[in-house]
């Protein structure tokens, strides 16, 4: 019922996983941190393409609106590149305004490890080995991204970062994911599960969490967001919901919270508004420097955590 097909976009291998029964699939290129380019579920009988990702033109320009990268070693920004950790400072590259931006493996290759397609599932491993390549990031870690497509159950990430140095390091990890229906996102409902929206000023956390929730789904209407949130606490699954009324398909983006999981919520709405990014993450925008969700691993420690989008 599953295959795996492998293609050539530009200087990079695609692969695409499909349910050849339902035509569900999602396809990623082992370049630009293992980016997933497309990602199309299904409900009573249609097939929906649910990820604006970079087309083949963006590909090829470095995919510059970040579109469905992880965020390893930290999700979002840390403020003017610069933080400090055990006494010492560091400056990480800026390559977004007058920060560093999205992590560090966005226009990395990863190695596919493994592939499997059987009847009820299909997946892919890429694995990325950072061996202090940086001097703003001087640490060793091994990090592994498994995707997979299920029968049924839609799409998941598990991803595990393991400290593979003589010393501790903080860490983050995330997802920059932009959803989309037909047409704006103005006409979708949104449901946050948040417990806390992140204060902040010109987009870099001042350290105060505002309480704020959302019980119910409410129109996105015109709206801006670059917000972040902290979700309700609980082991298990939260999960944000994207429904299109037109189309009655309710997209839920769900993501593992509890210690060391993604207990943080970026959402974003681009100029075009043709989109929304729902980001998991395990930490706060600037955690590096506010330490708002920080994780901090020791020596052979492994992070690991899911999230996954099915549509109802």
């Amino acid at each position: 019922m599953f295959n795996i097909q492998k293609n050539k976009i530009g200087k990079y291998i695609s692969y695409k996983l499909m349910n050849s029964l339902t035509q569900e699939y999602f396809e990623l290129i082992d370049g630009l941190g293992g980016v997933i380019t497309q990602l199309s579920l299904k409900k009573n009988g249609t097939a929906y393409p649910i990820i604006e990702g970079p087309g083949e033109s963006e590909i090829v320009a470095g995919n510059p609106m970040y579109k469905s990268v992880k965020l390893i070693p930290f999700p979002n920004r840390v403020e003017n590149g610069r933080y400090t950790f055990d006494g010492k400072s560091f400056q990480l590259p800026i390559n977004g305004g007058e920060h560093a931006m999205h992590g560090l493996i966005y226009d990395k290759t990863l190695d596919v490890i493994d592939t499997q397609a059987g009847q009820d599932q299909a997946s892919i491993t890429l694995e990325y080995k950072y061996r202090a390549n940086l001097s703003g990031y001087p640490f060793k870690y091994d990090a592994r991204i498994n995707y997979t497509l299920l029968k049924d159950r839609g799409f998941i990430c598990e991803t595990s970062i393991t400290n593979v140095d003589t010393v501790h390091f903080p860490i983050g990890d995330g997802w920059h994911p932009y959803f989309k229906t037909k047409g704006k996102v103005d006409k979708l409902q949104i449901k946050i599960p948040s417990k806390y929206r992140v204060e902040v000023a010109d987009l870099i956390p001042t350290g105060k969490l505002i309480p704020e929730k959302y019980p119910d789904a409410i129109m996105i209407g015109n709206t801006e967001y670059d917000t972040g949130f902290v979700l309700v606490e609980k082991e298990g699954r939260n999960a944000t919901e994207l429904y299109d009324r037109e189309l009655d398909i309710n997209i839920v983006i769900w993501q593992e919270t509890g210690k060391w999981k993604y207990n943080y919520l970026q959402i974003y709405i681009p100029p075009d508004r043709k989109s929304i990014a729902i980001e998991p993450m395990s930490c706060a925008t600037n955690a590096f420097n506010n330490k708002i969700g920080l994780v901090v691993l020791e020596p052979e420690q492994t992070f690991k955590a899911s999230y996954g989008v099915y549509i109802e």
